[in-house]
């Protein structure tokens, strides 16, 4: 298996290993061919210095016809290093030339000395190269350079009685050169094998590493594309029910809802079959010649619904009315449609989606390109993942939002088929920008029946206005949390005649909501653009103001382990989606009922609570609650006003909490407990009960006899 150099990032290059690759590098280059690139560079630097330090010793020596050799091994391989240097490409080649002269140089050399025995070891030279040569990217070519210096061998055996020396060695020089050579080549092949058994052991490193990173990298992938199919399941399930059981009032927005979903898990299962079919190179291109302005800003407007959805405003620029060009109609709408569909998921309401068409000039192969701009002011992408987003189930981790981590791969990869580039710019917070560059040909034939200037049947999907909040005074206020339009639209139909609705779109918006008005319940997504829905159960449920709220998480994360996390994080029931709508409907109207029964149990009751060891937040609060009554309820100023500003809360918010907990306004509540106290004081004092009022906190003694009255079903004369 190749590893790519680029996705190299689990072994820190050294400062010498960062310089080599800076140098050496090509593109497309994976790690094996990098690897024989530094061996060859090594074995290439070290031949050269020993054959320099050669030359010097055959120049001190007289040695005429060696010198002449040895300056020609010197010069060729110091042209050869400059030139790969150059070319940076075609390393079996330069591999294979360096070693065919090293044996034909070992050949001459010992030749020119009078044969084997009195060549002072040169022989060896030859020999060494066989042994690089094991590094070749095609190892199997190694046996012809092997075979070529046993010919040489053999040739130098069968030539030796016949040799006279051009430069004769004496028995001393013979052994001290022998001795040279022999420690020359044993320390080149020393290099050789260090370098070679260091990096092959790196290799195998990041190829477990890699095997891993891939292995995690599908398991994500399964669990994120069961989200991309779970929610539009969930729509299609929903509807059909809904149609089923009404067909006359649901049947419109239902079959609308059930097609769009049902093109969304089309769409996601050609991608699927794409994937697939790129990796064997099974994916044809059939080219047809079109108006490629016309097919964009057609693909944009079926956007238009989506983004008015959230508030997203879309524009369309071109720096020409048509462009007729080669195309596949099919990988265009899908890459295009990609860029497009990421830049709405990821762009906040109220942004700008901006989709251009200009033409360049021509490049020096005199071919035209059409630039393709998608730019959008969304969440940007932070730029320690910019080198990955096109890596296939590669997935930001800072977007809590569903995605399979295929769309860009399939993107790059389309791209790749029809012969264009693409790149990508963004600022975080600001917004991202992907160029497109497709060539213009006009080679292709055009479908039967349009000529230029025609406009393909184009039939616009009808739009619908998001469905109005439901009202009702004496319903419980339901806030849903969710970005899927078409799921807040099913939701919508399914619980309106029960709640009063309020929707946010991403979790900041679902919080504030939440704190602000204070709802009865809430229904929330889990993966949501900027906090996810666990993320908003934790805030909510840390929080004062709102912890009582019953919350239902949604997600189509069903295993065990999200389950648990969503528990951990404080939600009161979790379903997977699909949902069935009957369980939806059971869980809202039992988390309804637990709350009458935990009003119930903060009903006011001479301002006691059960004690507990470890009183929950609720009862905490209740305690504030009593506590700041204990004090202040002889006070007959004390009214609304002072009894939330001492609670720090707002007017809204403690109106809403008391009566999420107890059933009863501020203003109850406080009645409530002065009277509770003023039936202690008439059952165990001799108070008349205007006094009894009195010291309750009433101003008027009638007043307080008819509240009495009205609360405990006796006057205070018959309750004492």
């Amino acid at each position: 298996m190749r590893i790519p150099l680029l996705q190299q990032q689990n072994v820190p290059p050294d400062q010498l290993d960062a310089w080599l690759k800076h140098l050496l590098y090509y593109p497309g280059d994976d790690d094996e061919t990098m690897l024989s690139k530094k061996v060859w560079c090594s074995i290439a630097l070290t031949t050269f210095i020993l054959g320099a330090i050669l030359l010097v010793v055959c120049l001190v020596n007289g040695f005429h016809a060696l010198t002449v050799l040895t300056l020609i091994l010197c010069v060729f391989f110091l042209v050869n290093m400059l030139l790969f240097l150059w070319l940076k490409r075609h390393i079996q080649a330069f591999f294979l030339f360096s070693e065919v002269f090293k044996i034909l140089y070992s050949f001459a050399a010992v030749v020119v000395t009078g044969g084997i025995m009195h060549s002072g070891g040169l022989v060896f030279i030859g020999m060494a190269g066989i042994f690089f040569s094991l590094i070749f990217p095609d190892p199997g070519k190694a046996w012809p350079l092997f075979l070529f210096y046993l010919g040489t061998l053999t040739l130098e055996t069968l030539i030796q009685p016949y040799l006279t020396p051009m430069d004769r060695f004496s028995p001393g020089q013979n052994l001290l050169f022998f001795v040279l050579t022999l420690s020359a080549a044993i320390l080149s092949l020393f290099i050789f094998m260090r370098l070679f058994i260091r990096e092959r052991a790196r290799f195998r490193k990041m190829e477990t590493e890699k095997l891993l990173e891939l292995d995690r990298a599908k398991s994500h992938f399964f669990t994120n594309i069961s989200h991309e199919f779970r929610t539009p399941l969930a729509v299609i399930m929903g509807m059909a029910d809904h149609i089923r059981e009404d067909p006359v009032r649901h049947s419109s927005e239902g079959v609308r809802l059930i097609k769009r979903n049902g093109k969304k898990l089309l769409r996601l299962v050609n991608q699927l079959m794409d994937l697939s079919k790129l990796e064997s190179g099974a994916l044809p291109v059939q080219y047809i010649q079109a108006d490629v302005v016309l097919e964009l800003k057609y693909l944009l407007a079926s956007f238009q619904s989506l983004a008015e959805s959230k508030n997203i405003r879309l524009y369309f620029s071109s720096d020409c009315t048509e462009l007729w060009m080669d195309i596949d109609p099919e990988k265009l709408e899908n890459t295009v449609g990609n860029l497009l569909d990421n830049a709405i998921k990821y762009t906040p309401d109220g942004g700008t989606v901006r989709l251009r068409l200009d033409l360049l000039p021509p490049d020096r192969e005199t071919v035209t390109y059409l630039r393709i701009t998608v730019e959008d002011t969304g969440i940007g992408i932070p730029p320690v993942y910019l080198d990955h987003i096109f890596d296939r189930f590669f997935r930001v981790g800072e977007w809590p939002v569903e995605g399979a981590g295929v769309g860009l791969a399939i993107v790059r990869e389309y791209v790749k088929l029809l012969k264009g580039h693409i790149k990508v710019t963004s600022l975080a917070g600001k917004g991202t920008t992907f160029t497109l560059l497709l060539p213009v040909r006009q080679q292709a034939p055009k479908p039967a029946g349009i000529h230029a200037g025609e406009k393909p049947e184009y039939v616009p999907e009808p739009h619908r206005a998001p469905p109005p909040v439901s009202v009702g005074a004496q319903r419980p206020e339901l806030l849903i949390i969710e970005d899927n339009p078409d799921l807040v639209r099913y939701l919508d139909t399914l619980l309106q005649d029960q709640y009063r609705m309020q929707i946010a779109r991403d979790g900041d918006q679902g919080i504030e909501m939440a704190l602000k008005m204070v709802p009865d319940i809430i229904i929330s997504d889990i993966m949501m653009p900027k906090k996810d829905g666990l993320e908003v159960c934790r805030t909510l449920k840390s929080d004062i103001r709102t912890n009582h709220i019953p919350i239902i998480l949604l997600t189509a994360r069903s295993e065990v382990a999200s389950r648990i996390s969503g528990l951990e994080a404080g939600a009161d029931a979790y379903l997977a989606k699909p949902f069935n709508r009957r369980e939806l409907e059971l869980e809202l109207s039992n988390l309804v009922r637990l709350r009458e029964l935990l009003q119930q149990k903060y009903r006011l009751v001479a301002g006691q609570l059960p004690a507990t060891e470890a009183p929950s937040q609720n009862e905490r609060f209740m305690q504030e609650v009593y506590k700041c009554l204990e004090t202040h309820y002889q006070d007959e100023t004390f009214g609304i006003k002072p009894f939330y500003i001492l609670l720090g809360l707002s007017r809204t918010q403690l109106h809403r909490k008391l009566v999420a907990l107890t059933g009863m306004s501020t203003s109850h509540v406080i009645r409530s407990y002065r009277l509770e106290k003023a039936r202690t004081l008439l059952q165990t004092s001799r108070m008349t009960v205007a006094e009894v009022a009195y010291a309750v906190g009433f101003k008027d003694p009638l007043y307080f006899s008819r509240a009495f009255s009205h609360q405990f079903g006796l006057t205070p004369s018959e309750a004492r």
